[in-house]
């Protein structure tokens, strides 16, 4: 693992943890529940942050295991665990080296978080491990658009994006998923093509 880009990643979001919810206003409730409502069974949420997607499991979920490189984002966090219909529990954890045992979980969930990985192809390899055979990854995520002028735009502002939240807005996570070895399943433009639901089977 990179521990310098970790450690960035860390102080970044722990510097701006008590204001992220403000932040993130992006994120339509909308949105939230379609992904929320895919999953089931045993969830690894991947960089859960203040627990925004917490109040919108369904209780076709046994258990949420939320993870996150920042401490501070966990603490605001489990003040949302209460507003799960099932049970949760919260560590601080690398997504990049998770120790957590192969083939262990029926879905992985991620919401705009693979394009903060230091390395995306680490992490989704290790989103991949955890998975039970057949289980889903979900992911909501924004990736570099299609369209030559915009991705050409994204291009330009990734260095201020990345210097300003560590935040990559020109990944092509479609691809990276598929890079991996999952079977993909579903991938839907929600804001143009710069936002997408992607869902993959292991």
């Amino acid at each position: 693992m990179d521990n310098v880009a970790n450690q960035k990643i860390k102080s970044k979001y722990d510097n701006i943890a008590s204001v992220y919810d403000v932040a993130d206003w992006f994120i339509s409730d909308k949105w939230r529940s379609k992904v929320t409502h895919l999953a089931y069974g045993r969830v690894l949420e991947v960089g859960i942050g203040t627990g925004l997607n917490l109040s919108f499991y369904s209780d076709c979920c046994r258990e949420i295991f939320g993870i996150d490189i920042s401490p501070r984002m966990l603490r605001h966090a489990g003040e949302r665990a209460s507003l799960c219909q099932v049970p949760v529990k919260l560590e601080v954890m690398d997504v990049q080296d998770l120790p957590l045992d192969s083939d262990s979980f029926d879905c992985v969930l991620a919401a705009f978080v693979f394009c903060t990985v230091p390395d995306p192809f680490i992490g989704l390899r290790e989103c991949h491990r955890v998975l039970k055979p057949g289980g889903k990854l979900i992911l909501l995520e924004h990736m570099r658009s299609e369209n030559k002028l915009l991705h050409q735009l994204m291009d330009w502002l990734n260095p201020v994006t990345v210097t300003i939240m560590g935040d990559h807005i020109n990944r092509n996570t479609v691809d990276i998923v598929a890079a991996i070895g999952f079977r993909m399943q579903v991938v839907e433009n929600l804001l143009g093509d710069v936002v997408r639901l992607i869902v993959a089977e292991r």
